[in-house]
C-alpha cells in the first residue's frame, strides 16, 4: 500500500468517526445557565394572611316598639341624638288609654267595696249561726258570695294592672343608653300595634365600640382563633388603616355561590367615630407568621422540567414525598438536579424553607427552551 493510499484511509476515518459523532449527537439539548431563570434562597419575614370583607355594625343594636296603638303625639329624638337609659323618645295620644286606666281603677275599688260587704255579711251569718240563730244553707250562701266577691276583686285588680301598662306604653323611653340611628315615625302618624310591634326607633349601645361581621371561606377558618389580632381598611379612608381582635368564630355556616363561609366577629375601637354602621370593611387577619427564615420564590414550586430538559437529567429516583415536601430543581455542573426540601408557610409569593436548602443556593423558578443544535 501507497503512502497516498494510507492517507486516503486515514483521512476516511476521521470523517466516518466525525459523522458518527453528528449523529449521535444530533436533537440532543445543550444546557447552560442562560436557559433558566433563577431564584436565590434569601432570609427574610413571610407571613400567611387571610383577607375577606365584612360590615361594619355596632355591637348591640336595641329595637325600640311600641305595644299601644295610637296616634303620635309628639317626637323628642331625632337620627344620631345621644339618649340615656329611660330618657324619653315620644309620646303617643294617651286620652283613650287614660280613661280606660280610671275605668279599670273604679271597677277596682268597686270589686274591693263588694268584697267587704260580702265579707260583713258572711261573718254576721256565721256569728248567727255559731248562736243556732239561722241554717247550714244561710252560712253557705255567705260564704260563697264572699269568695265570688274576693275572686272579683282579683280580675278588678288585673285589668287596673293592664290598663295602667298600656297607659305607660304610650310613653316611648329608650331601654338602653345609646345613640339613635334610625327614626321610623313622625308627629302625627298613626301607628297600629294589632297583629306585629311596629318599628319606631334604632339605638346603637355605645358607638365608641363597634364590630365587624366578616365573612372567611371554609379553606382559611381553621386558620382563625379568638383573640387573633386583625387589620382593616375602609373606602372613607383609604389611606388609614384600622385594627381590631377577633372576639368569636360563629358555628352557623351560610354558602354562597357553593362556598361554605363562616362569620367571624372582629371588635373594633371607634373612639375617633370616625367609622359608621354599614361600612364595608377590607379585613386582613395575620394567621401565621415565621420571621428571619430561609424562603425562595414561590414560583420554584410550579417548575417542572420538560421532556426534552429531562433527556438530559440525570435524575436518581425519589422517594414519595410528604405531606410538608415538595421538590425543587437546582442548575449544577451543567445538569439540572432535584432537591426535596420541607416546606414552611407561604404567602402566595415566597414560601418558608425549612430544610433542604442553604443561604445562597439558586433554585429554577422558570426555563426558557434550551437550543437543540441542528
Amino acid at each position: 500500500m501507497s503512502k497516498k493510499q494510507k492517507i486516503f484511509i486515514v483521512i476516511g476515518v476521521i470523517v466516518i468517526a466525525g459523522l458518527a459523532f453528528l449523529m449521535s449527537n444530533k436533537g440532543k439539548v445543550r444546557l447552560n445557565s442562560s436557559n433558566f431563570e433563577m431564584s436565590k434562597v434569601v432570609k427574610g419575614n413571610v407571613a400567611y394572611e387571610v383577607t375577606a370583607t365584612g360590615t361594619i355594625n355596632p355591637i348591640n343594636t336595641v329595637t325600640v316598639g311600641t305595644q299601644v296603638s295610637g296616634i303620635v303625639e309628639k317626637v323628642l329624638a331625632d337620627y344620631n341624638d345621644d339618649v340615656k337609659e329611660g330618657q324619653i323618645l315620644a309620646l303617643l295620644d294617651s286620652s283613650t288609654l287614660k280613661e280606660n286606666m280610671e275605668k279599670s281603677l273604679a271597677n277596682y275599688e268597686l270589686a274591693q267595696a263588694k268584697e267587704h260587704k260580702a265579707k260583713l255579711n258572711y261573718d254576721r251569718i256565721k256569728k248567727l249561726y255559731q248562736d243556732k240563730l239561722t241554717s247550714s244553707a244561710s252560712l253557705e250562701e255567705a260564704e260563697v258570695l264572699y269568695k265570688e266577691a274576693s275572686a272579683n276583686v282579683l280580675g278588678a285588680k288585673a285589668d287596673y294592672n293592664i290598663s295602667k301598662k298600656n297607659f305607660e306604653y304610650a310613653t316611648i323611653t329608650s331601654p338602653v343608653s345609646g345613640t339613635v340611628i334610625s327614626k321610623e315615625i313622625e308627629q302625627g302618624q298613626t301607628v297600629a300595634a294589632s297583629f306585629s310591634t311596629p318599628t319606631l326607633f334604632e339605638v346603637a349601645e355605645d358607638l365608641s365600640k363597634m364590630q365587624i361581621e366578616a365573612s372567611i371561606s371554609e379553606a382559611d377558618i381553621g386558620y382563625i382563633k379568638p383573640d387573633m389580632p386583625a387589620s382593616f381598611t375602609v373606602d372613607a379612608y383609604p389611606n388609614d388603616k384600622f385594627y381590631g381582635k377577633i372576639r368569636q368564630v360563629r358555628l352557623s355556616p351560610t354558602e354562597v355561590s357553593n362556598v361554605v363561609m363562616y362569620t367571624v366577629i372582629i371588635e373594633i375601637d371607634n373612639s375617633s367615630r370616625k367609622l359608621l354602621p354599614g361600612m364595608t370593611a377590607s379585613v386582613t387577619i395575620k394567621a401565621e407568621e415565621a420571621n428571619d427564615v430561609l424562603m425562595i420564590s414561590a414560583m420554584a414550586l410550579q417548575f417542572k422540567p420538560s421532556a426534552a430538559v429531562k433527556a438530559e437529567m440525570d435524575i436518581k429516583k425519589i422517594a414519595d414525598i410528604g405531606e410538608d415536601e415538595d421538590i425543587v430543581y437546582l442548575f449544577e455542573k451543567g445538569k439540572i438536579v432535584p432537591r426535596v426540601i420541607t416546606k414552611g408557610i407561604s404567602d402566595m409569593t415566597n414560601i418558608e424553607v425549612k430544610e433542604g436548602l442553604e443561604l445562597g443556593e439558586e433554585v429554577i423558578i422558570e426555563a426558557n427552551e434550551p437550543r437543540k443544535r441542528p
